[in-house]
C-alpha cells in the first residue's frame, strides 16, 4: 500500500530522509511527476514479497488453464494459440502473421 506520494522536486532535495523512511519505517513512496504517477520507491524486502505474490498469482493462472486443456489435443490447444496470436498481430499491426 502506497503510504506516502512526493514529487520528483521532494525526492531531490530530501533522498536520505526519504529512502530511511522507506527502509526503516517500511513506508512505500509514490513519486510523480507533473502530477502523474512516475515510479515507486520500496524497501527490497517489500519489492520480493511484492515479485512473490505475482509469481504465486501467474502460478495459478497457469495451473487452472493447464487444468481447463488437460484433456484438449495439444495440436488443437497450438491451432487456436497461433490463431489468438494472429488476431492480435492484425488488429494491432494491421497484418497477419
Amino acid at each position: 500500500m502506497i503510504s506516502n506520494t512526493v514529487n520528483v522536486t521532494q525526492i531531490r532535495d530530501n533522498l536520505a530522509e526519504i529512502l530511511g523512511r522507506v527502509k526503516f519505517g517500511e513506508e512505500i513512496v509514490m513519486v510523480e511527476k507533473k502530477g502523474k504517477p512516475y515510479a515507486v520507491i520500496m524497501s527490497p524486502e517489500e519489492y520480493r514479497r511484492y515479485k512473490d505474490i505475482a509469481k504465486k498469482a501467474f502460478q495459478t493462472t497457469v495451473d487452472k488453464i493447464q487444468a481447463k486443456n488437460a484433456n484438449t489435443d495439444e495440436e488443437e490447444i497450438r491451432k487456436d494459440v497461433n490463431k489468438a496470436i494472429e488476431a492480435v498481430r492484425l488488429k494491432r499491426y494491421g497484418r497477419g502473421k
